[in-house]
């Protein structure tokens, strides 16, 4: 084995210090995404202490047989640890803009679907045309809101169901005479 000069243990040393320097930014970055505030002093030194003492062995054992791919290797390796994240994260941002956009479903869709396979199974359940009523007067479809509250009415002829029924009549109604759906504003008692 070669005897170890000075310039070896030198850049060993640094090499080691600037690895564990790169392993503690990397860990304060990911501290900071993770709402932590900083990371823990024990983590850091554990990190930063590992980090030195494999990257000088290894440095220690290549760069005597081969100093300028000890060296290359070193500085490509640094390289990657601060360049290749930020430009991981632009990548995913420019697949995440190329990607197509989601057809924008009406938000109470899932719910018309699991009523839906509700009526499959059991074809003779006021509940699920009840509730398939109020989903589409939500939603401002009051054709199908008063086509679902009449077999609710005709499944379960309640007291709560006709009123359903004349309370979506109504509202149909005031939409046709307000196209744009402005609504009277009702002055209230006394005025």
């Amino acid at each position: 084995m070669q005897e170890t000069t000075f310039g070896v243990i030198l850049f060993c040393s640094l090499s080691g210090l600037a690895f564990s320097g790169a392993a503690l930014w990397v860990l304060g970055r990911k501290a900071k995404v993770s709402s932590r505030a900083k990371a823990r002093f024990p983590d850091a030194f554990l990190a930063g202490s590992v980090t030195f003492t494999l990257v000088y062995l290894l440095n220690r054992l290549a760069f005597p047989a081969r100093p300028k791919a000890t060296a290359a290797l070193n500085l490509a390796l640094l390289a990657a640890i601060f360049f290749l994240p930020p430009l991981i994260r632009k990548g995913r941002k420019m697949l995440r803009r190329l990607r197509p956009k989601a057809v924008k479903m009406n938000p109470r869709q899932s719910e018309i679907e699991a009523l839906s396979r509700m009526f499959r199974q059991d074809p003779l359940n006021a509940f699920c045309h009840e509730k398939l009523s109020e989903i589409y007067g939500e939603t401002g479809e009051y054709g199908k809101a008063l086509a679902a509250a009449y077999e609710a009415a005709k499944l379960d002829p309640s007291v709560k169901n006709k009123s359903r029924i004349e309370d979506l009549k109504k509202e149909a109604h005031e939409k046709k005479r307000h196209k744009d759906g402005w609504k009277p504003r009702d002055p209230g008692p006394g005025r």
